[in-house]
């Protein structure tokens, strides 16, 4: 029988995560020694103009699931909320983490400014503490004192907790606030062994949740996580749904690993699960198991069954700071078609899945990242797509002639959009460097390949840009205009890289050491046309091209490169 949520499943994910999934596996060992810097973005910063939801605290403190626990739970209600429409959801376990706005997960800033440009539907957010077992609730919430039951909650393979958040918890939430019950409108997030309970919360009740966002999931073998792979691999297209319980029939606090057979009478459902995972190679690795493998083997299993699933490994630890580096583009990626969300490819990070490009587009980031380490500086950074990429080709003669001594770099890469560049940029591209000069000209992929608006592609440019000063705050950016395509002024993607070139030239920021060049002009003829003498098939240029183009920009590169003044 076939998955019934085919549609939600992305084949050229599957193919990336294969060929990601095969060099993890062999470098999880051999990287455990330095972590990744990761940097919180804009997304996670407030935002002057952005309407600010609130956060009201509550206390559950008589748990018939769990008796004898306390609690604390958290209620984001975002400002555009509308009390006649039905609201999107999402769960969040160790709730205190994530409201925290001088944590690395933020989520209150995060959903404020994703609601805001309709990156995210308008959402409820419902963020929950793990149980205490003290006569009082702790007077401040955090991870000190520690929780005592939330091992038992979370690492438990059962319906248990679900039954918790479904049965307690939101009842008293829908109470005041009115959310869907579709499932596609509901996620669930959390990290460590709140990562394996949003999982296991969704795995039990695909009817309740098909959103699953995990943060170095514990998929080890601390209450029997680790037999999770297994179990997909093994689970028919079809998830057995438990019949419905009362809550004198749930389970005690003192239920720890069950995973409950199907009975007679139960009813077989679809499980249309959409799953995103994250994790580093820097993870644990203990007497319960390598929370790095364990992850590679969830994202394997998934991935062997057709789930709509997304991996993000990284080289962090066991922490949030990976985790909430990528948060803003986790909830984009999970909430990607949802109504009345406005996707933005152009920002959201990816890996190169064009057939064409799969064998060689990883491998050559790999190289790249060799490349780097072996310079003993790099003075000058030259970041792009294939017409940047072919300085290494057609360019070769040019490039040795201006930039061979000038330690620079080349970060082209031949059929790369923006959100590529961002995902390079994201995993070392250009870690543990300080440029002086990074010139950037990317986009034409943009519109060429999907007819991006020239809005978007602009904004793609513009986290670029944002990426770069993040990372190397002291390097100097010139972005060039995206070099005119087709034989003349009418053309259709000319017309449409001309509108995006107007709107980027406004990044230039003298102060910000921003500077914007337009040489898309020396390429043309005097009534516009492009000549096939300079660019033969009307966008990459050839070796006289390449000529034009180093002339053109020579006297600013020079400047920006041997002078401190801004």
């Amino acid at each position: 029988m076939k998955y019934h949520a085919l549609s939600y499943f992305n084949i050229k994910t599957a193919l990336l995560g294969m060929l990601f999934v095969a060099f993890a596996l062999t470098t999880t060992a051999e990287s455990q020694t330095k972590e990744r810097r990761y940097f919180l973005g804009k997304d996670s910063q407030r935002v002057a103009g952005t309407p600010q939801g609130t956060v009201t605290e509550y206390q559950w403190l008589d748990s018939k699931i769990y008796p004898g626990t306390k609690r604390r739970y958290y209620v984001y209600v975002p400002a555009q909320y509308d009390a006649s429409q039905s609201t999107a959801l999402m769960v969040f376990q160790d709730g205190h983490a994530y409201i925290n706005e001088n944590s690395e997960y933020r989520a209150p800033i995060i959903f404020d400014n994703l609601i805001h440009r309709q990156e995210l539907p308008v959402m409820i957010g419902v963020f929950i503490d793990p149980g205490h077992l003290k006569d009082a609730l702790p007077e401040k919430r955090g991870w000190k004192p520690k929780a005592e039951n939330r091992s038992v909650e979370y690492d438990s393979l059962s319906d248990t907790y679900s039954k918790f958040v479904l049965e307690e918890i939101l009842p008293e939430v829908e109470k005041n606030y009115n959310i869907t019950k579709d499932p596609l409108g509901r996620g669930i997030c959390g990290a460590s062994s709140g990562g394996i309970c949003a999982f296991t919360v969704a795995w039990e009740r695909p009817d309740q949740f098909s959103k699953v966002l995990s943060h170095i999931g514990s998929f080890t073998n601390i209450r029997g996580g680790d037999r999770y792979p297994g179990l997909i691999r093994a689970t028919d297209t079809k998830m057995i749904m438990p019949a419905p319980a009362t809550i004198e029939d749930s389970d005690s606090a003192q239920d720890t690993d069950s995973t409950k057979e199907p009975t007679s009478g139960q009813e077989a459902l679809p499980q249309p699960l959409r799953i995103y995972l994250q994790d580093g190679s820097n993870d644990l690795d203990n007497e319960y198991g390598n929370w790095p493998l364990a992850n590679q083997q969830m994202f394997a299993a998934l991935k062997f069954k057709n789930y709509d699933v997304k991996f993000d490994f990284g080289e962090g630890g066991h922490n949030g700071k990976h985790a909430g580096s990528i948060f803003p583009d986790a909830l984009r990626w999970l909430w990607r078609d949802y109504p009345g969300v406005i996707p933005k490819l152009s920002i959201m990070p990816s890996q190169q899945t064009a057939a064409w490009a799969v064998k060689w587009w990883m491998p050559r980031h790999e190289a790249k990242l060799a490349q780097r380490k072996a310079m003993e500086k790099v003075d000058l950074l030259m970041i792009g797509d294939s017409i940047t990429h072919a300085w290494e080709d057609k360019g070769l003669e040019t490039w040795n002639k201006y930039y061979a001594n000038r330690n620079a770099l080349n970060l082209g890469f031949s059929g790369d959009r923006t959100e590529h560049v961002i995902w390079r940029f994201q995993n070392g591209a250009i870690d543990d460097i300080s440029p002086k000069l990074a010139v950037v000209m990317i986009g034409t992929n943009n519109t060429g390949h999907r007819k991006e608006t020239p809005r978007h592609t602009a904004l793609g440019i513009k986290r670029i840009i944002d990426e770069i000063k993040m990372r190397l705050p002291s390097t100097k950016i010139l972005l060039l205009d995206i070099f005119p395509r087709g034989a003349d002024k009418e053309n259709e993607f000319r017309m449409i890289n001309s509108k995006i070139n107007d709107l980027i030239k406004n990044y230039a920021n003298d102060d910000s050491e921003i500077f914007f060049l337009s040489i898309g002009d020396k390429f043309l003829q005097e009534d516009g046309t492009l000549p096939k003498s300079i660019m033969p098939d009307l966008l990459h240029p050839n070796s006289e091209g390449y000529q034009i183009w180093a002339e053109a920009m020579e006297s600013t590169i020079e400047k920006l490169l041997n002078t401190d003044d801004k």
